[in-house]
């Protein structure tokens, strides 16, 4: 009997082990750590300083779109969108890993573009790749219009009432599309985006091995919690002499 619960708790571990390692390599956000000490001013991804105005109306969005100034938005009701962009859009492109003989060709997407509205097969498939990939929204600006905004998704899990600096620019080819068909259901103008997100703080490779050194820590202490656990319970149930 005790053999057979020692196989189910080492499976038991296995999965979680599966799991964390999923979660933190794949789907923790680690964006905020990256942020740490970003400043107050009218860069991209700062926190606004003087001079950055709040986003009311549409007719504004033009009128920043053609002046290239600083703009922000306030907290207000934020709609997802079926789209996500990968953070750092170098790793884009065609990968080869391997030796050569049996090297492997990895294509590495720079949008993942879901259907509208999406399944909830599609909001998990990039729930988990939700580390790597950011997602857009809509907001609802003062005079009932929305605009699409682009920033890091930790800050829709901490909730904010105060975003970034960002600017608004010309929407791609993959943002127009996604934008036309929400457009249905929102009035929104698919040809602008407010980009708030600091582009090139995060790199794939500096990223992948900040999370691969939280996950060593994270099995560690686990571990060594279960392991001495484990004594504790072996030690109870041997007889008294």
């Amino acid at each position: 009997m005790g053999s057979e619960d020692s196989k189910v708790l080492k499976v038991c571990k296995i999965i979680l082990f599966g799991i964390l390692s999923l979660g933190i390599m794949l789907s923790a956000s680690t964006g905020w750590i990256y942020d740490l000490g970003v400043g107050t001013g009218t860069e991209q991804g700062q926190k606004p300083g003087e001079g950055v105005r709040t986003i009311g109306s549409r007719e504004e969005v033009e009128a920043f779109f053609s002046d290239q100034v600083p703009a922000t938005i306030s907290g207000g009701k934020l709609v997802a969108c079926p789209l996500v962009r990968l953070r750092d859009v170098e790793e884009a492109g065609t990968h080869y890993t391997g030796r050569r003989g049996s090297r492997r060709q990895v294509t590495i997407s720079e949008y993942i573009a879901g259907s509208y509205p999406l399944s909830a097969l599609q909001k998990i498939s990039q729930g988990i790749v939700s580390g790597t990939y950011n997602r857009y929204h809509l907001t609802e600006l003062e005079d009932g219009t929305y605009l699409c905004v682009y920033f890091d998704d930790y800050l829709k899990l901490t909730g904010t009432d105060h975003y970034p600096v960002g600017y608004v620019r010309s929407a791609t080819t993959q943002e127009r599309r996604m934008l036309e068909r929400m457009a249905e259901d929102y009035d929104v103008d698919s040809e602008y985006v407010l980009d708030m997100y600091r582009h090139g703080k995060v790199t794939w490779v500096t990223d992948m091995l900040l999370r691969f050194g939280v996950l060593v820590v994270v099995i560690t202490i686990i571990t060594v919690v279960w392991d001495s656990i484990k004594k504790r319970k072996d030690c109870s149930a041997k007889p008294l002499p």
